[in-house]
């Protein structure tokens, strides 16, 4: 009789992960001086003398085609600092990486991120003949844009804008991925008006980060801020929802990507694969948890010169994040997938703590997207249509004990929509759509009714025969029985 193999050690699924994408250190220059930058606590911070060596980044290419997981693509995201103050050497490592990659016969994907003030023709030209993905960090209308990314003698907007519509202009139509990074401060939480603003430039897709600072020493939000922040999480869910239904073109922000994920069922037990299979390479070709823990001794994984250790993704492979202990009690775990990994380092001391405002922010806009869902999906203004009041798992009809006391299933998660509700169960992550009946029936499930007390206040409520309430009443209870959302 064969053995059954014993399951593999945290060490061994640590060391059997691939590197598939390095993120660049191409140098710690920068032009700008966001006051949100985590680079600015460093001692080499901004040093412009501190650049990638050809020798390292050709190592680091070397590595990842050697080392990455068969099938994929080996990924190098170029980063900084502002890479483009190097961009000779973007430029060299390119064409290096092209060459190696038809050489090994693997495919290699190219990404940038940039503050956009060193988008020259030429440049562009580059960006869009290597297929070069191209993230640019700006934060929307000149006053906001100038408060946060100040430009030492000038406006930071005033040199960035019109070089990023000539790239957004080049792109058009070429399927190229060009995408907008906006940190949101405490200075503007108008994100319709910034997302209006990024959109009049030519940005079709916009990433929204919020900044948060527990200490009052930044522009990032606090906790008295939440309210505002609430508000304007909630606007732009309206302008969602008016444009969804409208027909009108919807740039991917919040809320195409939250309902999204509530439609396709994607589930997450991570933030992001930082520490996994993405990697930051520091400019002297150490190697990090992400380019947010360059010069930082615990989160060190080795360098491109002497081998990667493992040691950090052991400590993140330990902690899925239901799992955590914060983590484990929140009903949103599984779309937030634990917080970013700096941004919980920064804020709690740990990786494995998430941040509490950047929690209660992604709590409400997830809340906010699942009243989304809910309201375009009953009025099929979503890709395929309205669905059932419940959804649809394949269930075996069983009967409903005469002594059954149902009560809601500790951690679910419910939201009123009107006189409907939305279910969300984390165990399953199984989001389910109550019409009017079922969810006034739920309600009642409280652990203290049975089916004879729930019929009577069935009958209380709606002028139907008892026979039609009674079966109303079962075949809910079955459903809801068998989705596990009561029990008792």
């Amino acid at each position: 009789m064969q053995q059954k193999s014993a399951a593999p050690t945290l060490a061994e699924a640590a060391r059997a992960l691939k590197p598939r994408a390095f993120a660049l250190e191409l140098t710690k220059g920068c032009n700008l001086r966001c006051g949100y930058c985590y680079y600015a606590g460093r001692e080499t911070a901004y040093d412009p003398k501190a650049r990638m060596s050809r020798e390292v980044a050709y190592q680091s290419l070397e590595v990842l085609l050697r080392d990455g997981p068969l099938g994929q693509p080996a990924h190098v995201h170029f980063f900084g600092g502002e890479p483009l103050l190097d961009f000779e050497l973007l430029r060299d490592v390119t064409l290096y990486g092209e060459r190696r990659a038809r050489e090994e016969q693997k495919a290699l994907t190219l990404e940038v991120t940039t503050n956009g003030t060193r988008l020259e023709p030429e440049v562009i030209a580059f960006l869009n003949e290597h297929k070069i993905a191209v993230g640019v960090s700006f934060d929307g209308p000149p006053e906001v844009q100038d408060a946060a990314r100040p430009l030492a003698g000038g406006s930071s907007y005033a040199l960035a804008a019109p070089k990023i519509r000539a790239l957004l202009a080049s792109r058009i139509g070429s399927g190229l991925k060009t995408h907008a990074s906006v940190v949101v401060t405490r200075l503007e939480l108008d994100l319709v008006k910034i997302v209006r603003h990024l959109e009049e430039l030519g940005f079709e897709k916009i990433l929204l980060t919020p900044a948060t600072d527990k200490d009052g020493g930044s522009n990032g939000l606090r906790e008295q801020d939440l309210p505002r922040a609430f508000a304007a999480i909630d606007a732009l869910g309206a302008e969602y929802e008016r444009r969804t239904r409208a027909g009108e073109r919807v740039s991917e922000t919040w809320f195409p990507r939250l309902v999204g994920r509530v439609q396709s069922g994607e589930r997450l037990t991570q933030f992001c694969s930082g520490g996994r299979d993405y990697l930051g390479v520091a400019a002297d070709g150490k190697v990090a948890l992400c380019y947010r823990f360059f010069e930082d001794e615990r989160f060190a994984m080795g360098s491109v010169q002497a081998g990667l250790t493992r040691g950090v993704t052991e400590r993140i492979l330990a902690a899925p994040v239901d799992e955590r202990t914060v983590c484990s009690r929140c009903w949103a775990r599984h779309y937030c997938g634990g917080g970013c990994h700096h941004d919980n380092q920064t804020s709690s001391g740990a990786i494995e703590t998430p941040n509490p405002i950047a929690c209660e922010l992604f709590r409400h806009g997830m809340d906010r997207a699942l009243d989304a869902w809910g309201r375009l999906t009953h009025d099929g203004a979503l890709p395929g249509g309205r669905r059932a009041p419940l959804s649809s798992r394949a269930m075996e009809p069983q009967p409903i004990a005469a002594d059954a006391r149902p009560r809601l299933v500790a951690g679910t998660h419910t939201r009123a929509l009107g006189e409907e509700r939305i279910v969300y169960d984390p165990s399953t992550h199984e989001v389910v759509a109550l019409n009017e009946s079922a969810a006034f029936i739920l309600g009642l499930c409280d652990g203290t009714r049975g089916p004879e007390q729930l019929l009577a206040a069935l009958e209380q409520r709606y002028a139907a025969p008892r026979e039609r309430l009674q079966a109303d009443l079962e075949a809910t209870l079955r459903e809801l029985y068998a989705k596990r959302l009561v029990t008792g």
